[in-house]
C-alpha cells in the first residue's frame, strides 16, 4: 500500500512539473524574442533624446556606444537557448520512461508541445522552427550568394508564397527585422547543434558495431534495401494516381520518391536504448539505412530531373551510383588500415587526448566527405564508427574507451535533434480534411510499404522488427519533400499531407519497434 501511495506521489509531481517545465520554457523563449524586439525600440528612443548631446560631442558619445557594444553578447540567448532544449529533452525522456515507453518517442513529443505552444504565441524564433525547411535553403542561398535576405527570397520562394499572410512573407519580416540577424543565428545554431547531435549518434553507433558483423548481413541488408524501396515507390505511385488523378505523372512520381526515404536515426536510437545494437535485426536495418541512402539519392536525381527538364540526366545517375560505390568501398575496404598508420602519428602529437580528439576529427572528416558527394553526412559519420577500433589505440591507455568518451557529447547534442524534429510538426496540418485523408493515405502506404521489406531478411530474424525499423522518414522525408516544392511540383496541401505523413511515420516507430523487440525472444546478436 506504501509503495502504490509513493508511486502516485511521483507521478502527481512529475505531471505537475510538466506544466511548471512547459510554461517556464515558453515564457523564457518569449522573453528572449520580447527583448530582442524591444532593445532596438529603447536603443532608438535613447538615440532620438540625445541628440543634442551627440551632437555637441560626438567623441564622447562613440565612447558610449562602443562601450555598450562591448556588453552585447549575441551568443548569450544560443545558450540559453540551448539550455532549455537540454531540460525540455530531459524531461520528455524522464516521462516517456516512467510509462515504459522509448525515451525517443518522449523526446520527439515533448518538442511537439513546446514547439506548437511557442507558435500559437507567434514568438518569432518558434515560427523560424516551425518553418525551418523553409527557412534552411533561404539561409543556403543567403550564404552562397551573397544576397541580402530579400532578394534571396524573391529566388527560393514562389510569389504565391510571399504574397498576403504567408509563412514566406512571415518569415522574410523576422528575418529582415531589427533583430532579424539575432534570430536567423538562434534558429541556424539550434540547427547545427541538431546535425551535430545525429552525427554523434551515427558514430556511436558505428563504434559499437564491426565490419564483419554487418558484412555477414550484406545480402539481407540488399534485398531488405531494395524491396524498401520498391514497394513504398509502388504504393505512392499507385496511391498518387487514385488520389490526385489531375496531378499528372511528374507529382506522382515525386510523391512515390519521397515515400521511399528512410530516416535511420531514430531507430537506431532506440535500437540503442534498448541494448539491442548487437542483434542481427539492427545490423540488417543499419545496413539497409546505408544502402537505401545511396538508392534514394539515385531515385532523386532522376525525379528532380523529371520534373526540371522532363527527361532522365543518365550522366548525373551514373556519377552519384560511382562516387557512392568509390566512397563506401574504399572506406571499408581500406579505411582500417588507414586509421591503423594515422594513429601512431596523431599520438605523437597528442598522448594524452588522443581517444578522443582523433576519433571526432574522422568522424567530421568523412561526414564532409560523404556530403560532398551527395550522401547524408550521418553515413560518412557511420562508416568512421565502423573502421575504429580499441586495438588502434593499444599503444594508449586503456582505463577509458573511445566510447566512454565520446558518450557525454552524444548525450547532449543528439536529443537535441529529436526535440527540434518535434518542434517542427504544426499540428494545425491534422485540422484541414482534405490534407488530413491524403496524409492518411500517403502514410498508409508509406508504413506497409517498408513493412514488407522485412520479408526478404531471411531465417533467423523478426521480420517484424525489421520492418518497423525502416519505417520512419524523418528528416530525409522532409528533405524530399521540401525539394518538391521548391521546384513547383508538390502543392501546398500535398506537401502539408506529406509533412504529416513524416510526422506519423516518425512517431509511431519507436512505440511499435519496442514492442515487436519485447514480442520476439528469439532477438539475438549475431552467430
Amino acid at each position: 500500500m506504501n509503495e502504490v501511495r509513493r508511486d502516485a506521489a511521483v507521478r502527481r509531481r512529475k505531471r505537475r512539473s510538466i506544466g511548471t517545465l512547459l510554461t517556464v520554457a515558453c515564457l523564457t523563449f518569449g522573453a528572449i524574442d520580447f527583448s530582442l524586439v524591444q532593445h532596438p525600440t529603447a536603443r532608438s528612443d535613447r538615440a532620438s533624446s540625445e541628440t543634442a548631446e551627440r551632437a555637441s560631442n560626438r567623441s564622447s558619445t562613440n565612447e558610449t556606444e562602443h562601450g555598450e557594444s562591448i556588453h552585447e553578447t549575441p551568443f548569450a540567448p544560443i545558450l540559453l537557448e540551448l539550455t532549455i532544449i537540454i531540460g525540455v529533452a530531459m524531461l520528455g525522456r524522464s516521462l516517456a520512461e516512467s510509462l515504459k515507453q522509448s525515451a525517443v518517442l518522449g523526446e520527439l513529443l515533448i518538442g511537439v508541445v513546446v514547439g506548437n505552444l511557442g507558435f500559437w504565441l507567434g514568438l518569432p524564433s518558434f515560427v523560424m522552427v516551425m518553418h525551418l525547411g523553409e527557412v534552411m535553403p533561404l539561409f543556403s542561398e543567403v550564404w552562397l550568394t551573397g544576397q541580402s535576405v530579400a532578394s534571396a527570397a524573391g529566388e527560393v520562394f514562389a510569389a504565391s508564397e510571399s504574397a498576403g499572410g504567408g509563412s514566406a512573407r512571415r518569415l522574410v519580416e523576422i528575418m529582415t527585422g531589427a533583430e532579424g540577424p539575432r534570430y536567423v543565428a538562434m534558429a541556424f545554431a539550434l540547427w547545427l547543434f541538431s546535425e551535430l547531435g545525429v552525427i554523434l549518434l551515427l558514430f556511436m553507433v558505428g563504434l559499437e558495431s564491426e565490419i564483419d558483423e554487418m558484412l555477414k548481413v550484406g545480402w539481407r541488408a540488399l534485398m531488405v534495401a531494395v524491396v524498401g524501396v520498391v514497394a513504398p515507390f509502388v504504393l505512392g505511385l499507385l496511391t498518387g494516381m487514385w488520389l490526385l488523378p489531375e496531378a499528372g505523372l511528374t507529382v506522382h512520381i515525386f510523391l512515390a520518391a519521397t515515400l521511399c526515404a528512410t530516416s535511420v536515426g531514430i531507430t537506431a536510437r532506440v535500437f540503442r536504448d534498448l541494448g539491442k545494437l548487437q542483434t542481427r535485426e539492427a545490423k540488417v536495418i543499419l545496413g539497409a539505412a546505408v544502402i537505401d541512402d545511396v538508392l534514394g539519392l539515385i531515385i532523386l536525381a532522376v525525379v528532380v530531373g523529371i520534373a526540371s527538364t522532363g527527361q532522365i540526366d543518365a550522366l548525373e545517375i551514373g556519377r552519384i551510383s560511382l562516387l557512392s560505390v568509390l566512397f563506401l568501398g574504399s572506406v571499408v575496404l581500406f579505411g582500417g588500415r588507414l586509421v591503423g598508420w594515422l594513429v601512431p602519428l596523431v599520438t605523437a602529437l597528442e598522448k594524452h587526448h588522443v581517444k578522443l580528439l582523433f576519433p571526432l576529427a574522422l568522424a567530421f572528416l568523412l561526414a564532409w566527405a560523404a556530403s560532398a558527394i551527395e550522401l547524408a553526412p550521418i553515413v560518412g559519420a557511420f562508416t568512421a564508427g565502423l573502421i575504429l577500433s580499441e586495438k588502434h589505440f593499444k599503444d594508449v591507455s586503456a582505463t577509458t574507451t573511445m566510447a566512454s568518451l565520446i558518450a557525454p557529447l552524444e548525450r547532449i547534442f543528439a536529443p537535441v535533434f529529436f526535440v527540434l524534429m518535434g518542434m517542427q510538426v504544426n499540428l494545425q496540418s491534422f485540422l484541414a480534411p482534405t490534407t488530413l485523408w491524403l496524409a492518411l493515405a500517403f502514410s498508409v502506404a508509406a508504413v506497409i510499404g517498408k513493412l514488407v521489406c522485412g520479408l526478404p531478411a531471411g531465417g533467423g530474424t523478426d521480420r517484424w522488427s525489421i520492418g518497423l525499423g525502416m519505417i520512419p522518414r524523418g528528416e530525409v522525408g522532409l528533405i524530399f519533400a521540401s525539394i518538391g516544392k521548391g521546384l513547383g511540383v508538390v502543392s501546398g496541401s500535398v506537401f502539408s499531407a506529406l509533412v504529416v505523413m513524416v510526422v506519423v511515420t516518425t512517431l509511431i516507430t519507436p512505440i511499435f519497434l519496442k514492442w515487436s523487440l519485447f514480442r520476439a525472444p528469439g532477438v539475438k546478436g549475431i552467430t
